[in-house]
């Protein structure tokens, strides 16, 4: 039986009121020792925030014996927070030139990175598509990546068909860490991972090269980064 009864009705919450419900399930799950009821409620809170503009659900389970987060494909997840990941990146950073890498070296060596990982994850969501999205058109399965990748916290990505660019919005990288007084230095990787991504479900963009197609929301008051695809340009792997 649901800790919270719910009318058979879908309400309208604010989202004020989806974060207090939700941590009081949580609080209330862990003082009964059971998930049973919390997994009702949620599915059910799911349906009633299916349509919310702004907030979603993400399930993931941590085994607290082993501590693995795993994510409703099974697959393993690690949690960062950005500051950290972005404290990583610069880091690297930082090496990479103490060792005489010239800045556009260190960016071709994030961008590597990020392709592979793109790649990787493009032929994942692949399988994923055949067997789950009922999918027609590439520009369709474009959306649907888009719509999956903005639920774990890169940003808001989008894609316009019409200019074949992939828009993100609050890209994690270009977030300033605490106490910086500046972006991250280098967003390459993301650039890669895009790249890589698109190379492996998108045909028309085999090999291809993600290039900035706006203003960049590190240099501006844009918040939004916008990527085109030069599948001419040499991508030197």
């Amino acid at each position: 039986m649901p800790i919270i009864e719910y009318e058979s009705q879908r309400q309208s919450f604010n989202e004020d009121e989806v974060i207090e419900q939700f941590a009081e399930l949580i609080r209330r799950s862990e003082k009964a020792k059971t998930n049973q009821n919390l997994r009702s409620v949620i599915a059910k809170l799911e349906e009633n925030i299916r349509d919310n503009e702004k907030y979603i659900i993400k399930m993931f389970l941590v085994n607290n014996r082993t501590g693995s987060m795993i994510n409703s494909d099974n697959a393993p997840n690690v949690s960062f927070r950005v500051d950290t990941i972005n404290n990583i990146f610069d880091s690297i950073v930082d090496s990479l030139r103490g060792l005489g890498l010239s800045g556009e070296q260190t960016a071709e060596v994030f961008f590597r990175a990020g392709v592979k990982c793109g790649e990787s994850f493009g032929q994942t969501f692949d399988r994923y598509a055949e067997m789950y999205l009922d999918v027609n058109t590439t520009d369709e399965k474009i959306s649907e990546w888009c719509m999956f990748d903005s639920s774990v916290g890169w940003g808001k990505l989008s894609y316009d068909p019409a200019a074949h660019t992939v828009s993100i919005t609050n890209n994690f990288q270009t977030k300033t860490c605490d106490g910086a007084s500046e972006p991250p230095r280098d967003c390459d990787f993301f650039k890669g991972y895009v790249s890589g991504v698109m190379s492996v479900i998108s045909p028309r963009d085999k090999d291809c090269r993600a290039v900035c197609a706006g203003e960049c929301p590190k240099k501006t008051e844009c918040r939004e980064c916008v990527f085109a695809f030069d599948s001419g340009k040499e991508r030197k792997l």
